[in-house]
């Protein structure tokens, strides 16, 4: 009863000029009309991430929706894409700047179900760059080719988020090598379109190097217009300047990005990782007191009006040891500063 009421109120403001809620609630009452069942739960569900007086209604009759879906809630999807990337490459102690290129392509595979308060994914992926002048960039020492193939598990609900996975990474030059990764967050404060929570992210591979973080972290969801998440904290990681010795870091760490959608398919996508770490233990005192920073930045623009869409987008990593004067060590006299630029232009599809 109370829904066909808060149905006719809906109606008459949307007649008299309704607020952007109340216009999206109209339609997907007009795709439940028409018995598009997706459309109108996907509508119902952008209604209720728009701020409005009805949100808690709305967030009932998506409750509903999901429950009589419960026997019948598996999705699948896949998606893909290829593009070609320009490559440039920059050492402090380089004569001249190194310039390359590569094909990469990738394709993904999920299954989704759905209960009324939990979402569960697994997807398969499988990657593959192919470096089409790697004699032109003998500082990268890359193989002609590389391959990558995965499995992911993905679990979400209203304050709490899973991701876990692991790769098997093979290229021209070395046998299979392991990946395991792993994403804790819980959310702790919901405020309309804004979450507010902690995280833990891991990351190890088999050759190197081993990572892990914990942060605070701010969300904005909306279905268009801007988009953001914000992660805050300190950060370790263990990896090699040779082959001989590994260090290990630990410092403060800031990972933003940002995006804005049209409701004509374009995305204007922005992201950065800011990383600055102390050595906390090193194979002796040449090593003390060095300090690495590490960055990396990235924008891209995409236009996806159905299943099939294209993407321009840039991507830069940089970065530094910072050796005491005092302290001259041949270990990063060639890898003090160093500067890495992707270019990259490609098609992606989605179904």
């Amino acid at each position: 009863m109370f829904r066909y009421i808060l149905t006719s109120v809906f109606l008459l403001v949307a007649l008299a000029g309704a607020t952007s809620q109340e216009e999206l609630y109209y339609q997907a009452l007009k795709a439940e009309e028409a018995e598009d069942i997706p459309r109108a739960l996907s509508l119902f569900k952008a209604a209720v991430e728009t701020p409005g007086p009805y949100t808690e209604e709305i967030q009932e009759i998506i409750d509903d929706y999901q429950e009589a879906l419960s026997t019948s809630s598996w999705e699948f999807h896949t998606s893909g894409d290829a593009s070609f990337v320009a490559l440039h490459y920059k050492r402090n102690t380089a004569t001249k700047n190194e310039f390359g290129s590569e094909v990469t392509s990738s394709i993904n595979a999920s299954a989704e179900y759905e209960t009324q308060n939990w979402s569960h994914a697994i997807e398969l992926n499988a990657s593959g760059d192919w470096f089409t002048d790697k004699d032109d960039m003998p500082s990268l020492d890359t193989s002609k080719w590389e391959a990558s193939f995965g499995i992911e598990y993905e679990l979400a609900g209203r304050t709490f988020a899973l991701d876990a996975g692991t790769n098997l990474n093979i290229s021209e030059a070395n046998d299979l090598t392991p990946e395991f990764y792993l994403w804790l967050e819980k959310y702790l404060i919901q405020l309309d379109r804004h979450k507010f929570g902690t995280s833990l992210w891991g990351y190890y591979n088999t050759n190197g190097p081993l990572q892990a973080a914990a942060y605070i972290s701010w969300h904005r969801y909306a279905p268009y217009g801007w988009r953001s998440s914000v992660f805050a904290g300190a950060r370790f990681e263990a990896d090699s300047i040779s082959m001989r010795y590994w260090l290990k870091w630990i410092g403060p760490s800031f990972n933003p990005t940002f995006s804005y959608r049209f409701r004509t398919g374009i995305s204007l996508d922005a992201k950065a990782s800011l990383f600055y770490g102390l050595i906390i233990d090193s194979p002796d005192q040449d090593y003390n007191n060095v300090e690495k920073f590490s960055a990396s930045w990235g924008c891209k623009f995409s236009w996806k009006p159905n299943i099939f869409g294209v993407f321009i987008g840039m991507d830069q990593f940089y970065r530094a040891y910072i050796v005491p004067k005092r302290k001259k060590n041949r270990e990063f006299t060639d890898t003090k500063r160093i500067i890495f630029s992707q270019l990259k232009a490609g098609v992606s599809w989605d179904i």
